[in-house]
């Protein structure tokens, strides 16, 4: 009777653990952790670029025969004299008090800038400041709610090779999500975004499109390493990142 017990005993616990292994799908691996955890953090940046055509001095002799052609041309972007240029971006929350970090290139002669959050929330953003040598730029929104915000990697403990998260909103597709590895730090890279040399940049062969700029960089851990920059066009998987160690020190003038 006591072996017959030890038994069924047995088998409850080799069930029990069946049972246990299932439910812990392999499916569930750390890249859809991080992604679960922290792809709220980064945002949609849409910014808008007014210019009034009627402040030019020869608006006033050739006005009457623009305003026909320039609203043919530009559609819904013109009216009256007035041209507004959209454009997107991404970029990340850093903490509580509703501060952005974003690349300059995003936000630089914008009349008007709106993040838009993960739940589709539309909020006006006021920028705080940019630095153009780094292509960085730190705006602040009045958050509807509490965030936990993006715990920040370690430069020195990069490690080439590893895995990495870029999250972002490419060609306007919110929250997109793409996979790499860490490639190289320290890179320079010559872009008309930038219009100088960006210089102390990652490194990665996670795909990177228009719109990402301003996005999060993140490893295994949910930290951000860097600010997504750009792709060197032409070339196959060669994207740059902004190292965090410099969004740290911008981080710095605004807390």
């Amino acid at each position: 009777m006591m072996i017959v017990h030890r038994f069924l005993m047995l088998l409850l616990a080799i069930l029990f653990l069946v049972s246990g292994c299932a439910a812990r799908s392999s499916r569930r691996t750390p890249i859809v952790r991080v992604v679960k955890e922290y792809a709220p953090m980064v945002v949609n940046i849409r910014t808008e670029r007014i210019l009034d055509l009627r402040q030019h001095p020869e608006w006033g002799k050739y006005g009457e025969e623009l305003d026909a052609l320039l609203k043919e041309y530009y559609g819904e972007a013109y009216s009256g004299g007035t041209l507004r240029y959209k454009s997107l971006g991404s970029g990340v929350i850093l903490n509580k008090n509703g501060l952005v970090v974003t690349n300059a290139h995003v936000i630089q002669k914008a009349s008007n800038i709106f993040v838009i959050l993960n739940d589709g929330t539309i909020l006006q953003a006021k920028v705080l400041g940019i630095n153009q040598n780094e292509d960085l730029a730190m705006v602040r929104v009045d958050l509807p709610h509490s965030v936990k915000g993006v715990k920040f990697a370690d430069i020195q403990d990069l490690m080439i090779g590893e895995t990495v998260i870029a999250i972002g909103n490419p060609l306007g597709l919110r929250n997109s999500v793409t996979v790499g590895v860490l490639s190289g730090k320290e890179r320079a890279f010559s872009s008309q975004l930038c219009e100088y040399v960006c210089s102390g940049l990652l490194q990665t062969d996670a795909s990177i499109n228009p719109g990402n700029s301003g996005g999060a960089l993140l490893n295994l851990d949910g930290e951000l390493i860097g600010v997504n920059l750009a792709v060197v066009q032409n070339a196959q998987n060669i994207g740059f990142a902004i190292p965090v160690d410099k969004i740290a020190k911008l981080l710095v003038e605004f807390e």
